[in-house]
């Protein structure tokens, strides 16, 4: 085996017909490796990985169940590099406790929905209502020991983040944290406002020596940052996938 042995992460060197030429030496403490790279694939999902690995451009992407020495059905994401005849392909695992994270998220986010409709339906506790749908709009939800997480909902306008600021600077002063997600995925407009309000908030988790983020920017997010003159001055990823891939 070469130097690829040493990479640190599952790593395969496979031909056309998917057969295994070479591995690095994570992939044989993960894997049972076989000759055949769709004998580490579940069944199920064959027809994936020879459309991926068949896949005409040089490079290609998917996500695969995988069988491993700890488990059967393990969730990868794939990448593979064509050279020729010759596919380099790394296999990344996806962390449980992401997906479990996207799903309460994703409970959350009905949830919130649900409240909208039950109390809006009740004028005499529209107040109320809303002071709840606020702070429902802005929990802090820890991640790792040194990354939380605080997916926002609905519009992120002054109430928002005035309601929830003194809340997340103290969780945020709780923990021995260093970077602060913001998820903006559940954000629907933005207002002077609420950005100025949201950009001070940023820079006291900075001051803090806090790395604030922002994921999940959506077109009219971005449309509307590219004319604003406040800014806030944080790195901006894709998803939470690779947000949290980031600070692991």
């Amino acid at each position: 085996m070469s130097d690829l042995k040493y990479l640190p992460q599952p790593y395969f060197l496979i031909d056309r017909e998917f057969n295994i030429h070479d591995f690095s030496q994570v992939s044989s403490e993960i894997f049972y490796i076989s000759k055949n790279f769709l004998d580490l694939v579940d069944w199920e999902n064959h027809g994936k990985i020879k459309y991926i690995l068949g896949n005409k451009e040089s490079r290609a992407e998917g996500e695969l169940t995988m069988k491993t020495k700890e488990s059967p059905y393990a969730l990868f994401d794939i990448s593979v590099n064509w050279s020729g005849n010759r596919g380099h392909i790394i296999c990344i695992e996806k962390d449980h406790r992401l997906l479990e994270l996207e799903g309460i998220v994703d409970k959350h986010r009905k949830r919130l929905a649900d409240t909208n409709l039950e109390l809006l339906e009740k004028k005499e506790l529209v107040e109320k209502t809303l002071f709840e749908i606020k702070s429902l709009s802005c929990p802090f939800i820890k991640l790792t020991k040194r990354t939380a997480l605080v997916p926002l909902f609905g519009n992120l306008d002054v109430e928002l983040i005035g309601q929830n600021e003194k809340r997340v600077l103290e969780k945020s002063q709780e923990g021995d944290y260093q970077e602060v997600l913001f998820d903006f995925n559940g954000v629907g407009e933005l207002t002077n406002d609420g950005v100025e309000a949201f950009v001070s908030l940023v820079k006291e988790l900075q001051l803090m020596g806090l790395q604030p983020c922002i994921i999940g920017i959506k077109p009219n997010h971005a449309f509307y940052l590219n004319n604003s003159k406040t800014v806030p001055d944080v790195p901006f990823l894709n998803s939470l996938s690779k947000a949290f891939n980031k600070s692991i």
